[in-house]
């Protein structure tokens, strides 16, 4: 003998927003070292007296360069 039952499955669904906001994650963090890199080796090309031009050291590049970096939305 079987037996039927009346009631609705549920639908399956999965939830793949956490994997969407990893990825995006993941190409922040990608762009943001890839402005970082290409912000320091710019600067770091110059030299002192081009630096002292646009008021800016050596010592500072580091610190710019992250500053950069940190402005990527």
């Amino acid at each position: 003998m079987a037996y039927a039952s009346a009631t609705p499955r549920s639908d399956f669904s999965v939830n793949t927003s956490w994997l969407s906001a990893f990825v995006e994650g993941i190409k922040l963090r990608i762009e943001r070292a890839r402005v970082y890199h290409r912000t320091y080796d710019e600067l770091s090309l110059m030299s002192e007296r081009e630096l002292a031009d646009v008021n800016l050291s050596s010592l500072s590049i580091r610190d710019i360069a992250h500053e950069a970096a940190a402005r990527v939305c």
